[in-house]
């Protein structure tokens, strides 16, 4: 159960799931909220897959639901994202069906209250009623990192025992390898120059994915670096005004392309020479192993669960500070032994623990796990 199949890490981390899976005895019914555009949607069900649509949270979705789980007898129902969590406990009330929820950010972080978009007093409402419905409802929980973990238990009240740590994972074979015929070809089709410096930003255009720092940072290199090149690759949201007044003001529009919602992610970081993650605050970063699986550098702000994913495979910088993110995207670009070795680690890393088989392997088990508690 989750809003939809659109653009998000939690919505591209299903998709690669359905089918490594079903190797453990274990079929998924994908059920949504809202149908969309963009996203995984078309992959999941060109692939041959089922998704059902129940309709935006109300009575008539609650009960078409409830007549849902009625007729699929599902052993597990598994919530992502609020909306979904909210309707998917609700609707298991009287059945026998265990119910579990992934927990995938900060959501309630002290940071996210800066955000100057967020109504305070919704946020404040939405955990009363998270909290109230986990502690009742679930069975148990699906964290990506012990950082979200432990945010839950503060914010919502949940016991730490009944949440089980499992990362995302991805598939190799969508990522596919890096190459220099590949990024060839991937600039030539986007039109950029070999001698070009490319930086790419993964993530929808919200306040929490902070890429307005990474423009920001671009005008201060700009100077000493006049052949950078900023990609920002994520759908638009609530800041993508903010964004593209950035780029204007600070006469960035040769240097900065806001490329929206892209379904060649793993191209672009093929092509790009560095991956900035200038998230405010974070519960996993889908983008990360992407990156550490293609071998691009990467300077990502120093959070506890950007530190949980990556280890020291990345450089490190201050959260929320441009001049931080400048400084750090200059010295991995001048650095090239240091860069070299954070890509190998980063590979290793990515191998050792985000490979979508072994973390299937792993969300099987705690399937298996939630029908014996």
């Amino acid at each position: 159960m989750i809003n939809g199949l659109g653009t998000g890490g939690a919505e591209r981390s299903l998709a690669e799931m359905l089918e490594p899976i079903s190797r453990h005895g274990i079929k998924i019914l994908p059920v949504c909220l809202y149908p969309r555009d963009e996203g995984v949607q078309s992959e999941v069900m060109n692939a041959g897959y089922e998704v059902r649509f129940v309709g935006p949270p109300s009575f008539a979705t609650l009960f078409r639901l409830r007549d849902l789980i009625a007729e699929t007898h599902p052993d597990v129902i598994h919530t992502t994202i609020f909306e979904a969590d909210i309707i998917g406990r609700l609707a298991s009330i009287g059945s026998s069906t265990a119910v579990v929820s992934s927990i995938v950010n900060t959501s309630y972080a002290i940071t996210k209250s800066q955000n100057p978009h967020l109504n305070r007093g919704k946020l404040a409402l939405a955990r009363v009623v998270d909290g109230f419905t986990a502690r009742h409802l679930n069975t148990g929980f699906h964290a990506l990192t012990e950082t979200v973990a432990e945010a839950a238990v503060k914010a919502l009240g949940i016991k730490k025992i009944s949440i089980d740590v499992i990362p995302r994972g991805r598939n190799r074979q969508r990522l596919g390898e890096p190459s220099p015929e590949r990024r060839r070809e991937v600039r030539r089709a986007l039109g950029i120059a070999e001698s070009t410096t490319v930086l790419l930003s993964v993530g929808r255009q919200e306040f929490q994915k902070g890429h307005v720092n990474a423009v920001e940072a671009l005008a201060v290199l700009r100077s000493r670096r006049p052949n950078l090149l900023l990609l920002i690759a994520g759908r638009d949201g609530a800041a993508s005004d903010r964004l593209r007044r950035a780029t204007v003001e600070l006469d960035l529009k040769d240097h900065v392309r806001i490329l929206g919602h892209r379904s060649d992610v793993p191209d672009l970081m093929v092509a790009a020479d560095l991956l900035t993650f200038p998230s405010l605050y974070e519960g996993f970063g889908g983008a990360l192993i992407e990156a550490m699986a293609l071998d691009l550098s990467i300077v990502a702000s120093d959070l506890p669960a950007i530190r949980e994913v990556t280890g020291d495979t990345v450089a490190f910088v201050t959260p929320g500070s441009f001049s931080a993110l400048a400084v750090g995207i200059e010295d991995l670009l001048d650095d090239d032994s240091r860069s070299r070795q954070l890509r190998q680690a980063g590979r290793d890393r990515f191998e050792k623990n985000f490979t979508i088989d072994s973390t299937s392997k792993r969300m099987a088990a705690f399937y298996h796990a939630a029908l014996d508690s």
